[in-house]
C-alpha cells in the first residue's frame, strides 16, 4: 500500500497522543501500519484505509511521513516601563515650565529695558516670548518640556508605545491656542458690533471658565481631547 507507515518507538509523541482509528475504534500501537489522509492529516489503520477505498476528505491523497506536531509558541508578556502620568506631577511640571516662562520674560524685559528701547516693545515682546515659549514648550525641552522632564514626564504614541512624534506635539498646542484665539476673536467682534460690550464680557468669562475648567481636567491626571485625538497620552517611567 502506498504510504503506509509503521509505528515505531520514534513516534512516541504520536502514541501518546492516544489516537484511535476512526473506522474500527482501534487505539494504534507499535507495529501498526497507519495512512494519514493529506487533508485533514486523520490517522487510519492500513485496513481501514483500503475499507475506504483510500479515499478521505473526497481526495486519496496521504502523506509520506508522519505529521510533525506544532508547539505552541508562548509569547512573551509585553511589559510596560511607563505608567500614566502622576496628577501631581503633570502640576508640579505646569508650574515649573510657567516659572520659567516669566522668568524668561523677565529676563528679555530687563535686556530691551537697558537697550533703551519705547516701553511698548519693552511690553509686547516679553509677553510674546513667554507665549511662544508655552506654546512650543514641549519642542524646546525636546520632546516634552523642561518642566515634564524634570519630573520625569513625556509624551507616547498610544499605539505604537513609542515616544511621540515632534510633529504631534507642535501641532497639538498650536491647534489648542488657534481654537483659543478664533473664540476670542469671535467674542471681541461680538464685543465691537454690540458696542454694550455686554454679550462680550459674558462670553469672554465663560471662555475663562471653560479654560481653566479644561486646564484642572487636564492637570487631573485626564487625556487632553487633542490628545485622544492625536493617540498620544503623557507618561512617566515607573
Amino acid at each position: 500500500m502506498k504510504n503506509a507507515l509503521v509505528i515505531t518507538e520514534k513516534q512516541s509523541v504520536f502514541l501518546k497522543e492516544n489516537r484511535q482509528d476512526p473506522i474500527t475504534g482501534d487505539e494504534f500501537c507499535l507495529g501498526d501500519k497507519v495512512v494519514f489522509c493529506a487533508s485533514c492529516k486523520s490517522a487510519f489503520l492500513a485496513d481501514s484505509w483500503e475499507y475506504m477505498n483510500g479515499k478521505h476528505c473526497g481526495q486519496v491523497g496521504t502523506l509520506r511521513k508522519f505529521p510533525v506536531v506544532s508547539k505552541l509558541k508562548l509569547s512573551k508578556p509585553i511589559i510596560l516601563d511607563f505608567r500614566k502620568a502622576d496628577s501631581g506631577n503633570r502640576i508640579f511640571a505646569y508650574l515649573i515650565d510657567i516659572g520659567i516662562a516669566i522668568i524668561l520674560g523677565v529676563l528679555l524685559y530687563i535686556i530691551l529695558d537697558s537697550l533703551g528701547l519705547h516701553y511698548n516693545y519693552r511690553n509686547v515682546f516679553p509677553f510674546f516670548a513667554t507665549s511662544l515659549y508655552m506654546l512650543f514648550r514641549d519642542i524646546f525641552g525636546v520632546k516634552s518640556s523642561f518642566g515634564k522632564r524634570i519630573m520625569g514626564l513625556y509624551f507616547i504614541n498610544t499605539e505604537t508605545h513609542k515616544i511621540a512624534h515632534p510633529f504631534k506635539l507642535i501641532f497639538r498646542n498650536v491647534f489648542y491656542w488657534l481654537c483659543l484665539s478664533a473664540l476670542i476673536a469671535f467674542i471681541s467682534f461680538l464685543e465691537a458690533i454690540t458696542d454694550t460690550g455686554v454679550v462680550g464680557g459674558i462670553l469672554g468669562f465663560v471662555l475663562l471658565i471653560a479654560n481653566i475648567t479644561h486646564v484642572i481636567i487636564v492637570l487631573a491626571n485626564q487625556n487632553h481631547i487633542f490628545d485622544r485625538i492625536l493617540r498620544i497620552e503623557l507618561v512617566e517611567k515607573k
